[in-house]
This record gives structure tokens, C-alpha cells and sequence, in this order.
């Protein structure tokens, strides 16, 4: 199915205003605008994301609070315990807190989730583990928030409880000692994931003036932040521009050992997230996260190469299961006709509950609509769903809450478990809420695109000012433009030459299918590359009738020096 293209709408009186403001190109100023940057601070912060950017920690909800009940706890040398999720986001985040309540002299230790024995949160066990124990403090990192009965049993038996998360809070959410939680008062600490929020803990904790030794978290809360797909904007663009080159360039032995191991090299989000992540997340979707979490500390505990070991061996276990699962997963959605529906339901009995959420990824990738995998027992299914852009999954969740047992999560991704005996009935009541939801052009692929040009206006110098938009990565995608009636020369299958006529310009993309002489329409991300202007073509069309006088959005700005 082809895509909508959809051009952002232009506004070129004022993107001259910001663009005066700030000393750019009015198309710059454009894209600016694109993502919801109007006021010239806000957007110079955008354009400079460095530690001066961050803002005040103690805006977040409860972090007074936390961060002095902590201070009690080291003052008085009460011990502490730190209980995480096992996905990255969840371990990067109790790493950075572990450490720097350590850093402080508090007596603390971590335990992370066992999903597979324990399900998602804070288990019942721990629980009991909890009371049992001379324990008062518990932080939960990465879950929590919806775990109201929990945390009252724990008060009850005076034990006191920091969440630290990033998930949305539902009807009736716990009400610990501090809740660290941007949706609790939306505003302060918008899109950071649990990892960026443990950041902002930390840098709580450490006061003013402390940016140097707050920068030695960067590369987890970086990690982090990549792993769980925040949007690069606001703090989170922040942490990951200051953090990609300390990823790569670790002193943590572990972490630089693991880059080597999968030549994850370059300060790049794509890199990161391709190659040093699956190896990350890997342990936890086994079951037992530990040896990631020894490899992401500091400190070398001096069995270094058993955990690289086992963090290998539950990588290649986990690629060769997802393997066999997608294969099956496949088979289903072309027996079924899942095609024709909103949201993809998917579900079978032996597969490893733990490969749910890359099954689900990979099929809304696939079929451009969100799916949702589960690993079926004779009582329940348990899975996650992942989306796309433009459809909020948790809220059509939210709206099928009566046919689940528990669900959480935020709107990009979910984790869920359901009665067998409702799995069909969950599937028809999703598929009615999304259809509701989204229209009768629900299915529609749209490709949103940030600038239609003529290509004479895609000039080098733009283009090198485009750059400052980098790290680019979800929710600050690298700018694109449309550009009509294009003769394609090409090179080979994945090289050509575009043209208008006036302007050549080096493109890359699929080619293999054009006529020669043909006139295309394109999208493409433009670039510099070695000094050389180059199209990333990601869409090609037979250019549609010419457009209209005025339609071009650059046509009412200045041309772009070249």
C-alpha cells in the first residue's frame, strides 16, 4: 500500500521571524517549526543541547520528597533496596541510581525483575521477602506505578516506597512515599524514559554545580534513553547529544568491551540501537538479567568474562527462538487476513513470552499498524504490544480494560495479559475501539514530510545547518523534503543522479525499478557526505501533474545558498 505524503503546512512569515531570531535559514526556521519550536529559546536550546540545557531537577513531582528521604537514609545509614525492570531502560536506570546513591556512602543493593518467573513489576515475593526483612526503603525503577495494593501493603508494615517511572499511571495509581513520574503532572520531565528520570535523581542529589561528575551517568542514561525509543527532543535530546560518544568511549569495562564485541563504533543512534541493544536486552528476555547489569556497572567485579559469556549466550538463544516465532507469527497473519485489520492480535502456545515485545516490533514495522504478540498457556496470554506513529495504543487499551487482567505502559508500547478464554473477544473489541478511533482511513500508510523544494533550493550550506538537528532518532527524525518531476539517471540499483533540468544532485535509494526518460516524484532526507550533497531517497513515484504556482513551500522563502 502506498503512502499519503503529507507536506507540513509552510508559514514562512514565521519561520523568517525565528529564523532572524536565531541567525539561520528561513527553511531551517521551517523545520523548526516542524517540531513544535516557535519560541526562539526553546529552539536555540534545540539547536545547542548541551548540560546547560538541563533543567531544574526538583521540578519533577515528589522529588523533594524522594531525594530527602534518601538523604535520611544515607545520614542515618539505613540500608536500601533498588528493584528494576530487566529491559535496559529499567537496568541503565538502577545502574546510574545505585551508583550515585553509593557515590553518597549509602548502603544499597539491586535485585532485578524476573519476567519470566516473576511477570512484569514488583513481585509478590519481594513483597514478602520486603516485610520479612529489616529493609524500610524501596526504590522500584521502571515499574510500580500501577501497583497501588503493593505499595499499601508495604506502608502498612512501615516500609516506605520510591517509584522512579516512566509508564502512564492509570485509574487508581499507587501513592508511595514519592512518585518520580512526569504524567503525574505533565510539564516537567516530558518524554524522559526511567532511565532519564534516575538522571535526573542523580543530578538532583549531587547539587548544583555538579555537571562533571553528573556527565559520568551520561552514557547509561544515554543508553537508556535510545533503548526505549524516546523521542530525541527536550531533556532526552540532551542526554543522548551529550551521551552517544561516552557510550562508545565507555570507562565502564563491561559496556566497552560490548561495543567492541558488536562494533557499535560511532556516536550514532542507529548503531546503538541495532547492534548494542538486542545484546542488552537479551538477558532480561531470558529471565535473568544479572550478567547485563555487571556489565553496565563501573566497577569490574572481576568475572568480566563470565558475564560476557552469558550475556552471548542468551543473544544467540534469543535470535535463533525469535527466528522460529516470526516465521510462525507470519503464517498466522496470512491465514487469518490480519491485514484487514487495525490493530494486529497475534497469539500461540510455546512461544517465549520474553521474544513477545521484538515479535510485535517486528510485525508493526512490517505491516505499518500496531500489533500485538502473545505467548499463550492453557489459563492466560501474556505479550506486548508495539504501535506507530499516529495510533495511541495504550489508550485503545485503555478502553478494553474490562477484558484484561492487567495492562500498562505508554502510547508507543504495552505489556498486557488476558484471560484465554477473551483473547477473541479482546481482538474484536480492540479492532472496533481502533476502527472508532481512527476513521475509515485508519489503515492508511502517511508519510509526513518537512518541505516540499524545488531542487534548486536543496543547496549545500542549508544542508550543512541541517545538521545541527542531529543525533537524529524517534521524534526528531532527519528533515525530510518532497521534490516533483525529477529525471533519475541511474548508476546502479542503489545509485543515481536527480535532476530538474538546472540542478544535479547524487542520490541513493532503490532504483532498479524506473523507466528511463521517466519523471519521478521523491522523498528524501538530504545529507552531506564527504563534502558531496546526497539524496537518501525513501520514496518514488511517476511524478504527478505539475504544481501549482505558490504550492512549493519554499517557494515563498529565500533560496537556500548553495
Amino acid at each position: 500500500m502506498q503512502a499519503t505524503w503529507r507536506i507540513q503546512p509552510a508559514d514562512p512569515q514565521r519561520a523568517h521571524a525565528l529564523a532572524h531570531a536565531l541567525g539561520v535559514h528561513p527553511l531551517t526556521a521551517q523545520l523548526l517549526l516542524n517540531r513544535g519550536l516557535a519560541s526562539p529559546p526553546e529552539a536555540a536550546r534545540f539547536l545547542c543541547p548541551t548540560l546547560d540545557a538541563l533543567e531544574d531537577p526538583w521540578a519533577l513531582p515528589d522529588m523533594g520528597r524522594a531525594v530527602g528521604r534518601l538523604t535520611q537514609a544515607i545520614d542515618r545509614r539505613d540500608p536500601i533496596l533498588i528493584f528494576g525492570d530487566s529491559d535496559v531502560d529499567g537496568l541503565t536506570a538502577s545502574v546510574v541510581l545505585y551508583e550515585v546513591l553509593r557515590g553518597r556512602g549509602a548502603i544499597v543493593r539491586a535485585q532485578q525483575s524476573n519476567r519470566m518467573t516473576d511477570g512484569y513489576g514488583l513481585p509478590r515475593r519481594l513483597v514478602q521477602q520486603m516485610i520479612r526483612s529489616s529493609t524500610r526503603l524501596l526504590i522500584l525503577v521502571d515499574c510500580g506505578t500501577n501497583q497501588p495494593d503493593e505499595i499499601r501493603e508495604l506502608a502498612a508494615h512501615g516500609i516506605e516506597t520510591i517509584i522512579v517511572d516512566h509508564h502512564v499511571p492509570l485509574d487508581g495509581w499507587a501513592r508511595p512515599y514519592g512518585l518520580i513520574n512526569p504524567h503525574q503532572a505533565p510539564g516537567a520531565g516530558r518524554g524522559l524514559c526511567s532511565a532519564g528520570l534516575a538522571f535526573k535523581v542523580a543530578q538532583a542529589l549531587l547539587g548544583a554545580g555538579s555537571l562533571e561528575q553528573l556527565a559520568t551517568y551520561l552514557d547509561l542514561a544515554a543508553l537508556g534513553t535510545l533503548a526505549d525509543c524516546s523521542p530525541l527532543l527536550g531533556e532526552s535530546r540532551v542526554i543522548v547529544s551529550e551521551g552517544l560518544s561516552r557510550i562508545v568511549n565507555s570507562p565502564r569495562p563491561g559496556l566497552r568491551r560490548l561495543c567492541e564485541a558488536t562494533q557499535t563504533s560511532e556516536p550514532d543512534p542507529g548503531q546503538v540501537v541495532r547492534r548494542l541493544v538486542p545484546r542488552l536486552n537479551a538477558s532480561g528476555r531470558l529471565g535473568d538479567a544479572a550478567a547485563v547489569w555487571h556489565l553496565l556497572r563501573r566497577e569490574d567485579d572481576g568475572r568480566l568474562e563470565e558475564w560476557l559469556a552469558a550475556a552471548e549466550a542468551a543473544h544467540t538463544t534469543t535470535k535463533q527462538l525469535h527466528r522460529q516465532i516470526i516465521a510462525e507469527a507470519e503464517e498466522q497473519v496470512d491465514r487469518l487476513h490480519f491485514r484487514d485489520q487495525f490493530v494486529m492480535v497475534v497469539g500461540r502456545t510455546g512461544w517465549h513470552q520474553g521474544l513477545m515485545g521484538p515479535l510485535a516490533s517486528q510485525l508493526a514495522e512490517r505491516y505499518g499498524r500496531p500489533a500485538i504478540a502473545m505467548a499463550l498457556d492453557a489459563r492466560r496470554g501474556v505479550g506486548s504490544g508495539r504501535s506507530v506513529p499516529h495510533v495511541n495504543l495504550f489508550e485503545l487499551l485503555r478502553k478494553c480494560q474490562e477484558l484484561l487482567v492487567r495492562f500498562g505502559g505508554h502510547a508507543q508500547a504495552c505489556g498486557l495479559t488476558v484471560d484465554r478464554k477473551d483473547v477473541e473477544r479482546f481482538r474484536e473489541r480492540l479492532n472496533q475501539q481502533a476502527r472508532r478511533s481512527l476513521g475509515p482511513e485508519g489503515l492508511g500508510k502517511t508519510r509526513t514530510i518537512d518541505l516540499e523544494l524545488a531542487l534548486t533550493h536543496v543547496a549545500p550550506r542549508w544542508v550543512e545547518e541541517t545538521e545541527r538537528f542531529a543525533p537524529f532518532g524517534h521524534g526528531n527524525p532527519r528533515p525530510t523534503v518532497a521534490v516533483r518531476r525529477l529525471a533519475i539517471e541511474t548508476k546502479s540499483p542503489r545509485t543515481a543522479t536527480l535532476s530538474d533540468g538546472s540542478a544535479r544532485i547524487a542520490g541513493r535509494g532503490r532504483f532498479s525499478t524506473l523507466v528511463p526518460g521517466g519523471r519521478y516524484d521523491v522523498v528524501a532526507s538530504p545529507a552531506m557526505v564527504s563534502g558531496q550533497l546526497v539524496l537518501t531517497v525513501s520514496d518514488v513515484r511517476i511524478a504527478a501533474a505539475p504544481s501549482a504556482p505558490g504550492r512549493i513551500s519554499g517557494s515563498r522563502h529565500r533560496r537556500a545558498p548553495a
